[in-house]
């Protein structure tokens, strides 16, 4: 490869001499690039492949890297050692599994498998193991391994733990967890085992270093000794996942551990423009732990950052799906160019709904979409019942949802019925000449399905819907089962937000079967990969992507950030975890927040996101409060002339 393609940063990182070297990489700065690079910059300085390991922290990634270094190295590249983190501690133990009481040929317990092993645990010790215990035990044991569980917490939990590890030996099993506690106490404890890996390791190279753990990092340290040749490559301004046991502190614990370590910042930004980089890197200037950089665009200043305040969340969601409806229609923009994110996966909902409105594909990435929800799926079984009888998969998933009594035998036997008879599961529940020792509970339900559907064709639609919930049993279902509020509110929500959504319908005219029409209209897209269709996501799930126009909605005080992070203190990874947010946009960038939102069935009035007002003023255009701004009047025609392209008149 030629110097001249890197830009001076980057040449300095590709063709660093040896020793440690810290990469911190802003976003869109060609990190992944920067390291593939080095990587064959080794090869051909001729080190060994066998002497090169380098990790990351997905399957995915690694597999983008071989590919790209595979290409770019040919059959040089088969000696690499590229791989995850849990990967590398796996080939360790299960190179050397007797020295940790295990066979080569040991099991990676998955979380079912986890479930159960603690299950049998618990109850040797006469202790609850209902599926809630496990769990939370599980959780705990998990916390202890890793090295966050301190004080009598952990001794609470260490006996727990000594004996699950115990049976996972004598099952010759390991879990996740153990694929970095057991590499570490080979490495400590051995010290064959430490030299031999090192030599494998003489470079060692991670990626996304910001999302590594204390374990993770301790691995690290008794790989490469302090004067090694370690290169990491990070950004301390997008750890963003605390929540799972990512310590960005790690990247600071480098220069104390490393004394003669290299930084070198990569500041040349590839993705956004001006306008976008001053507004992300005046919100991530009042955080207060980060090694600092400043992003220069080579874009070019572009558009001011949108700002936005709407009424309520349904009304946020409309104004988004019309204005990508509009982008789309006056621009060569494709569906795929377009990316909406949230903090928490509730907030697709509204948006859903107002994409589904407008005839807009989209793909909801990083989470179920609303509609695939069980609740969701349940309650539309019940209403497709009700308008087509007919329908017997409605009826397979309404009559066992809630339990009734009604086995998989009698169900079967139900259906050879209505085979023989020429008629629908429905119609066979209250056939004259059906005789079943379960014939009383299907009559009643079928006689339920009678009564819904007179509701919903003679009472107001929030009566019916209503006394669908209830008749059905869902509501009292969805309490009974909860595993804790909320769970259980969540739940209740998604089931008012289908409400709220059929009343909108039904105040329009429209009736049930073209309601229902609308809701599956797009079901068969939803399944296929996410092209030619607006991504729908959180922002964790958008971490190292990119796209040219992107929403950020839900920009209120509590919701971003999130309430329980600014109670536990975490206000610095939910602004890194803004700053996330605004940097995978490309061209325009838009911020949006609601004055209004239901919590817990009341509503709430909000305040804007501090975030809002820590951005620099100058990167950003408010355009409701200047309906004569540039902005505002280009909203308003780019949705006038997509009006008249819909209309067939531009």
């Amino acid at each position: 490869m030629s110097g001249a393609k890197l830009n001076e940063a980057q040449y300095r990182a590709v063709f660093h001499r040896g020793g440690p070297l810290l990469v911190l990489a802003g976003a869109g700065s060609g990190k992944t690039r920067v390291i593939t690079e080095r990587i064959a910059a080794l090869i051909e300085r001729d080190v060994p492949p066998d002497a090169i390991t380098a990790v990351t922290f997905t399957n995915k990634a690694a597999r983008e890297m071989r590919d790209r270094l595979a290409a770019r190295l040919g059959d040089l590249a088969n000696g690499l050692r590229i791989c995850t983190f849990h990967a590398l501690g796996l080939a360790i133990v299960r190179e050397h599994a007797g020295l940790v009481e295990r066979g080569a040929n040991l099991s990676v317990f998955g979380t079912s498998e986890q479930k159960s092993a603690m299950r049998s645990v618990l109850a040797e010790m006469k202790l609850p193991a209902d599926s809630e215990q496990v769990e939370q035990v599980l959780r705990r044991v998990s916390l202890l391994k890793n090295g966050m569980l301190q004080g009598a917490d952990a001794d609470r939990v260490a006996d727990i733990r000594a004996r699950y590890d115990a049976l996972l030996a004598r099952m010759n099993a390991v879990d996740f967890d153990d694929l970095m506690v057991l590499p570490i106490r080979l490495l400590e404890n051995h010290d064959e085992v430490r030299a031999l890996w090192r030599m494998r390791a003489r470079h060692f190279l991670v990626d996304e270093y910001q999302d590594s753990s204390r374990v993770q990092y301790a691995l690290l340290r008794l790989l490469v000794p302090a004067d090694g040749n370690l290169t990491v490559v990070g950004d301390d301004d997008q750890s963003i996942y605390g929540w799972r046991g990512a310590e960005v502190r790690n990247l600071f614990q480098l220069e104390r551990d490393y004394p003669s370590l290299t930084v070198i910042r990569l500041e040349e930004n590839y993705r956004s423009t001006g306008a976008i980089l001053q507004a992300s890197n005046t919100l991530i200037a009042h955080n207060g732990e980060r090694l600092g950089k400043t992003l220069r665009s080579n874009l070019g200043p572009g558009k001011p950052v949108r700002v936005w305040s709407c009424p309520t969340p349904e009304e946020e969601a409309r104004r988004v799906a019309g204005d990508i409806r509009a982008r789309h229609a006056t621009t060569e923009a494709g569906w795929d160019a377009f990316c909406v994110l949230y903090r928490a996966s509730y907030q697709s909902r509204a948006l859903e709904m107002a994409l589904r409105e407008q005839r807009i594909p989209y793909h909801v990435s990083g989470g179920l979409s609303f509609f695939e929800r069980a609740e969701i799926q349940d309650a539309l079984a019940y209403m497709r019942l009700i308008q087509n009888p007919d329908d017997d998969l409605a009826f397979m998933r309404a009559i066992a949802r809630p339990r009734r009594g009604i086995g998989d035998r009698a169900l079967s036997e139900l259906g050879m019925f209505a085979e023989a008879h020429g008629c629908s599961l429905l119609a066979a529940c209250q056939h004259d000449a059906l005789t079943h020792r379960r014939g009383e509970q299907l009559r009643a339900f079928g006689a339920m399905i009678d009564r819904l559907a007179q509701a919903f064709a003679r009472l107001a639609p929030e009566q019916a819907f209503d006394l669908l919930l209830e008749e059905s049993g869902l509501e009292r279902a969805l309490r009974r089962e909860a595993e804790d509020e909320r769970q259980l509110e969540r739940r209740l929500g998604n089931l008012r937000e289908l409400r709220r959504w059929w009343l909108r319908h039904a105040a329009a005219g429209g009736k049930l079967d073209a309601f229902l029409q609308q809701v599956f209209l797009m079901a068969e897209r939803e399944d296929e990969e996410p092209t030619g269709q607006v991504r729908l996501m959180t922002v964790h799930a958008a971490k190292g992507l990119e796209f040219d126009h992107v929403y950020v909605v839900g920009l209120e005080d509590g919701v971003f950030p999130h309430r329980q992070a600014v109670e536990e203190q975490r206000m610095e990874e939910e602004r890194r975890l803004m700053y996330v947010a605004m940097t995978r946009a490309r061209f325009h960038l838009t911020l949006s927040h609601a004055r209004q939102r239901r919590r817990y069935g009341q509503v709430e009035k909000c305040a804007p996101s501090p975030f809002l007002s820590e951005i620099d003023a100058r990167a950003l255009r408010w355009v409701d409060r200047d309906h004569d701004s540039p902005e505002a009047r280009e909203e308003a025609e780019a949705h006038m002339a997509a009006m008249r392209k819909r209309l067939g008149l531009a």
